[in-house]
């Protein structure tokens, strides 16, 4: 009988005391299987090999294109007024559009890498908004909304 282990594609077998006839049977038993472990090993050598995870994420980050980074924000909370700033390193024109669903209240075409702007919104009535930026294929969207708030004060005096 044959026993056979593994490690890393060296082969180590174990004999079990036989008769001359199972002795030349199994030693080309053994022979066989050593060849077919050693071909095994280099066969693998022709199979595309697996990636680490280091290697994988240092080629998609090589192929990574970068992308529009848009920005908005209300500095002073107080104050109506928006910062609409972009980096668009791509390059290509880029649109900004401010709508509340199909009115469009806003529109520029910018061929500007990098932009930023305050926009006043006070004048906006109360609504849902959308700040959009398109450059290139990509497209960023942000929304505003805007309510009125008012307070009722009421008092009672005791004279």
């Amino acid at each position: 009988m044959i026993f056979a282990a593994t490690n890393n594609n060296s082969a180590v077998i174990l004999f079990r005391k036989l008769n001359r006839f199972n002795m030349t049977r199994t030693i080309l038993g053994t022979c066989a299987l050593i060849i077919g472990l050693s071909t095994a090993g280099s066969a693998q050598n022709f199979h595309a090999a697996f990636l680490s995870k280091k290697t994988i994420n240092a080629m998609h980050d090589s192929l990574e294109t970068p992308h529009l980074r848009v920005v908005v924000d209300q500095p002073d909370k107080t104050v109506m007024k928006f910062r609409i700033a972009f980096s668009n390193p791509n390059g290509r024109r880029a649109t900004i559009t401010i709508r509340k669903k199909d009115d469009i209240y806003f529109y520029e075409h910018v061929g500007d890498h990098e932009y930023a702007s305050i926009y006043d919104f006070n004048q906006l009535e109360d609504g849902d908004y959308q700040v959009v930026v398109i450059g290139g294929k990509e497209k960023v969207c942000t929304n505003i909304s805007i309510r009125t708030e008012t307070q009722i004060n009421r008092q009672a005096v005791l004279h």
